[in-house]
């Protein structure tokens, strides 16, 4: 019998997650060493961009919907190369870079062993190259947390702010997570591998604190391959590591508020002029989320108003 692959918490406040997320505060029992992921959308579950289930995958763009293991391998190696051959032409250094590096490792002519054997993909030597890449928008296999708790909420607060204009009428079910990983205890989760490349690899690692775990690769060449959530990885045994703390996307305005006045922003998170215009940005949406939230209060009072309530009785006799 499966046990439960991770905990739940709701909070109802943006004060509330703040306070359950603070150093001092014990969330979990000792020993833990804690990492983070903010997401907008509480119901995602915790999949690398290049894996989703997506139209815009290049994968699906690529090969349509039937994927087989090695042909997701062939995409994100090209997308690998490609990022290298646009590096190139700015002159961005990627990481162990050299001749030798580019022919051995980087080529998609050397991944035999890995087209043949896709359950060893990816291959090591190519976690920092996807890394930079992961930092400059190219989809991979990566999937990011932070050792900065409220670099999550950033993340969390700022993805759902961006979406204001797609908010449900109440937004008791629109909610957004904050999960929270105990990596002192997946040494025997075999399938979960945390890795933390240098933060010089990318100014914007160094200020998120930014860490990885690498998805695992499936499947036999010529065949598909299963895409399971990282979350559903850790019901082998009881006592998960992994926690999902929600609160409603209403309270997003507000933790960006709390996250700002900590220092994080979209202009610290993103050192350099973009992650000013992000900071912008999100300063714009939670005008929009507090104008939002007034209209959302202003519909509660009048629908719960005595006249409302009795006109709305009155439809239904």
């Amino acid at each position: 019998m499966g046990h439960i692959s991770f905990q739940e918490k709701e909070f109802r406040s943006a004060d509330e997650l703040w306070d359950a997320l603070s150093p001092t505060n014990k969330l979990v029992r000792s020993p833990g060493q804690l990492i983070y992921r903010g997401q907008e959308n509480a119901e995602w579950g915790l999949i690398p961009s290049v894996l989703r289930k997506s139209p815009s995958n290049p994968a699906t763009i690529a090969w349509g919907d039937n994927i087989t293991a090695d042909n997701q391998i062939s995409t994100e190696i090209v997308l690998l190369e490609t990022f290298a051959g646009f590096c190139d032409q700015v002159g961005v250094k990627i990481p162990n870079d050299s001749l030798k590096f580019r022919k051995n490792v980087l080529a998609a002519e050397r991944q035999d062993e890995y087209f043949t054997n896709p359950q060893s993909w990816p291959n090591p030597a190519l976690i920092e190259v996807m890394a930079l890449a992961q930092q400059h928008g190219v989809p991979t296999r990566l999937l990011d947390w932070t050792k900065n708790p409220y670099a999550a909420v950033y993340f969390a607060a700022s993805g759902a702010l961006s979406n204001v204009g797609k908010w449900g009428e109440t937004t008791e079910t629109d909610k957004l997570a904050v999960w929270v990983l105990n990596i002192d205890r997946i040494s025997v989760f075999h399938r979960v591998n945390v890795v933390q490349p240098p933060g010089a690899i990318s100014p914007h690692l160094a200020a998120q604190a930014g860490l990885f775990t690498v998805y695992p690769h499936s499947g036999s060449l010529g065949e598909p391959f299963n895409v399971v959530g990282l979350e559903n990885q850790f019901s082998i045994l009881p006592d998960t590591p992994l926690m999902k703390l929600t609160i409603p996307v209403q309270q997003s305005a507000r933790l960006n508020w709390l996250c700002a006045k900590i220092g994080i922003t979209g202009a610290s998170i993103f050192p350099g002029a973009d992650g000013a215009g992000r900071a912008v940005m999100d300063t714009v949406n939670s005008w929009a989320a507090a104008r939002h939230s007034l209209l959302y209060k202003a519909m509660n009072q009048i629908s719960n108003s005595p006249d409302c309530q009795d006109a709305n009785k009155s439809s239904i006799t």
